[in-house]
């Protein structure tokens, strides 16, 4: 319980080390306009080796909505099965999985335009992956 402490601990201070490291842009050269949001994801050391990765988001006004995540450098076994959770507050608002591919990388895709459910998410939503509960990686939008 302790060790699974300090890891989270150390998960949210990394946080503040890196801090809100979204952007928000519009692109209006056309009709349409998109919004954009993109964190980088940050995480205590596993085993000796620090994890790492970045979420994407992006809408338009013809109402495409896509999420991407990806993860590199997770000490972890090819195969295992980590969660993806987007909160606002004390609401879960996205959850997802990747699966670790060898070396420890792997990637959540979500598209509208796919049939993939994407909600509208906003400056200040805190995404985390987790392993068997535990916070690995975390960034804020």
């Amino acid at each position: 319980m302790k060790k699974a402490f300090q890891r989270c601990t150390t998960v949210a201070a990394a946080l503040l080390l890196v801090g809100m490291t979204s952007h928000v842009w519009a692109d209006h050269g056309s009709n349409n306009t998109e919004t954009r949001l993109r964190t980088k994801l940050s995480g205590a050391a596993i085993q000796g080796k620090t994890p790492e990765g970045s979420a994407d988001f992006r809408s338009d006004t013809r109402g495409r909505m896509r999420l991407d995540v990806e993860v590199e450098n997770v000490n972890l076994p090819s195969g295992t099965m980590l969660q993806v959770a987007v909160t606002r507050g004390t609401a879960t608002i996205l959850t997802g999985n990747i699966t670790l591919k060898a070396g420890g990388a792997g990637e959540l895709e979500l598209n509208s335009q796919d049939g993939d459910t994407v909600p509208m998410l906003q400056s200040g939503d805190m995404i985390t992956v987790s392993n068997a509960g535990t916070a690995i990686l975390a960034g804020v939008f």
